[in-house]
């Protein structure tokens, strides 16, 4: 195994890199909209059908929301974009849509656990206590492992016996730890203006950003694969 390949730090700088563009275009656009809702007079009312929309339908909301952002988007963006083109494209879109709409039902109800732990407030202290429990706790025990090994199995074209091979050398260091290490580039300057939001608003907001995170995920899988 070629060790300058493998080092994790490398593996998730280089998926980081393959979306360098969108990645600061969805930073500017989340912080640009926090902004603008609390302090551009009016502008929150743009966002008003979205948030009755949301509280309305809660899950089910969550769960057509996250499927179009994070299934549907990086469909378009996989069909478009030479750099990210993939084998299997129609499967593994349709699986894509299907594991984004039930996370968006996990992190319907995360959010609101969150709202309950640390309350609804958009003050400094709230934002730190919600982004710390989120990018230091809830994400390398839960959300990294198990996204990982789905697509780093997506990323093996759906073999469980080459998903196992790249896994098994290293596993912590080629795969969960890179994921971990770039899911904070993405999020951490992003997720406090997500949580600054109200709650009814989060996971739309949210979408925006996953729907980017998704194709950094599928970069993951592709060059852990490959870096063996």
């Amino acid at each position: 195994m070629n060790d300058q390949k493998a080092n994790p730090i490398r593996i998730g700088w280089e998926s980081v890199k393959a979306n360098r563009k969108p990645m600061f275009v969805v930073w500017a656009a989340v912080i640009a909209l926090a902004v603008a809702y609390w302090r551009i007079p009016g502008f929150a009312g743009v966002f008003e059908p979205v948030r009755l929309w949301q509280e309305r339908n809660g899950a089910m909301a969550a769960f057509a929301t996250q499927l179009f952002f994070c299934g549907v988007l990086p469909a378009l963006f996989l069909a478009t974009v030479s750099e990210i083109k993939t084998n299997h494209y129609v499967v593994k879109c349709l699986l894509q849509m299907l594991w984004s709409g039930t996370w968006g039902i996990v992190y319907y109800w995360f959010y609101a656990l969150q709202a309950r732990m640390f309350g609804r407030g958009h003050d400094l202290a709230t934002l730190l206590l919600k982004t710390s429990f989120d990018e230091f706790v809830w994400t390398p025990i839960v959300i990294c492992p198990i996204t990982q090994v789905f697509y780093l199995w997506m990323g093996s074209d759906f073999s469980v016996a080459r998903m196992a091979q790249t896994a098994r050398d290293g596993y912590i260091r080629r795969v969960v730890l890179p994921n971990i290490l770039t899911n904070w580039a993405v999020w951490i300057p992003t997720v406090a203006a997500v949580y600054a939001f109200p709650l009814a608003l989060q996971i739309p907001i949210m979408g925006l950003v996953a729907c980017f995170w998704s194709l950094v995920c599928m970069q993951l899988g592709r060059r852990a694969h490959a870096s063996r």
